[in-house]
């Protein structure tokens, strides 16, 4: 069935405008490794919008087989240039170039075997099984050489075989590091990390100072060697939601403290901040941590986040539910309540609270944009 969107033109012109809103003054010939880092200012013609369609998407639009698509690099790079050539004959679209790794890159150091259903997002299995596996893991941690652990060979060689750099914002590029209550969850599960917080909290100290460590020397290890910038990062953890006030704060905001100010030491970098959980109660925490970029959950109210955060670019907040599954009417009306909520001043980024799910429709896409061309003009 088609589907009933803007001709072809209208999407060149759309483009092409959103690439000035979004990506500002950076070098043209930076192409895809310009940083998606837009400037917090009504100094352009609208609210950006920010599309981007992960492997859920593209899998899903290809009709391919998730293990292949993620286990065969090739295979991979055929499918995604396939898809590139439908999105822009049928809506104008650039697809940037990415190697996928289901996410996985970071928490794969720890040597979790990793999980490659037929037709569904890869895991990782639990390394941590009792309190009396956290030391002997510090241990080990303390000694692996992060150039040679998990996922990262595999991930250099074909960044480099691609050797199309690439920067994206929600979804991950070599910058990219998870927070440690994902970690966490990756090492021992999300139940016996809420227990062990409870009844063993000297041994999680420990393990999360050293979390804290080699997050920031993954980050610097994979950034040398595929020639990413070295500064600025984006710090994706959605099981921190998911924590009191009081447990986050001796937890985890010492490790996100240390991950920031090691990696995004300058008053200008990157710090930005994804989490699909709810994040209203953690707002205080990433003010103080000097978050400047946050893509929230789509409950937590934008005006909120806002207030709390009046100096951070909001990326969102359109609940992917409703994006993929509301009638275009609905996605604008959304839309429209997160600028006329967070777009005061210019800093917004129009786009989900959270990822675009798969079957998320061009119609809706459409819809999003088209309430940025409608309600989000700036003069």
């Amino acid at each position: 069935m088609t589907e009933d969107i803007p001709d072809l033109s209208w999407w060149r012109a759309f483009w092409v405008e959103n690439d000035q809103c979004l990506y500002g003054n950076q070098p043209a010939e930076l192409g895809d490794a310009r940083s998606v880092q837009p400037a917090f200012t009504t100094r352009r013609s609208r609210v950006p919008v920010l599309i981007e369609l992960g492997e859920d998407w593209i899998i899903d639009r290809m009709r391919v087989p998730y293990r292949r698509f993620i286990q065969d690099f090739d295979f991979q790079q055929q499918v995604r240039a396939r898809c590139a050539e439908q999105l822009m004959n049928d809506i104008g679209y650039h697809l940037k170039p990415m190697v996928h790794s289901s996410s996985l890159l970071h928490g794969s150091i720890y040597g979790n075997r990793i999980e490659y259903p037929e037709n569904s997002t890869p895991w990782l299995d639990h390394v941590i099984h009792s309190v009396e596996d956290i030391k002997p893991l510090i241990r080990r941690m303390e000694k692996v050489d992060l150039s040679q652990a998990g996922l990262v060979p595999w991930f250099v060689e074909k960044y480099r075989k691609l050797n199309r750099p690439y920067r994206w914002r929600i979804l991950h590029d070599a910058t990219s590091v998870h927070g440690p209550g994902t970690i966490l969850s990756f090492l021992c599960g999300i139940t016996d990390m809420a227990t062990y917080l409870y009844d063993a909290p000297d041994k999680i100290l420990a393990l999360l100072e050293l979390i804290g460590q080699i997050t920031v020397e993954y980050s610097r290890t994979v950034r040398r060697l595929v020639g990413a910038p070295m500064t600025g990062v984006g710090m994706f953890d959605d099981v921190a939601g998911l924590v009191s006030p009081e447990h986050f704060r001796r937890f985890f905001l010492p490790v996100y403290r240390r991950i920031y100010q090691e990696l995004a030491p300058g008053p200008n970098d990157d710090r930005f901040y994804h989490n699909d959980a709810r994040i209203g109660h953690l707002l205080d925490f990433l003010a103080e941590l000097g978050v400047n970029g946050v893509n929230p959950d789509p409950q937590t109210d934008p005006a909120l986040i806002r207030r709390k955060l009046p100096h951070a670019i909001i990326y969102g907040c359109v609940p992917p539910l409703v994006l993929k599954g509301a009638t275009p009417q609905q996605v604008m009306a959304e839309a429209k309540r997160s600028i006329e909520l967070a777009g005061e001043g210019g800093g917004l980024v129009l786009t989900a609270a959270g990822s675009i799910n798969l079957g998320t429709s061009y119609a809706n896409l459409a819809a999003l944009c088209q309430a940025a061309e409608q309600f989000g003009r700036y003069s």
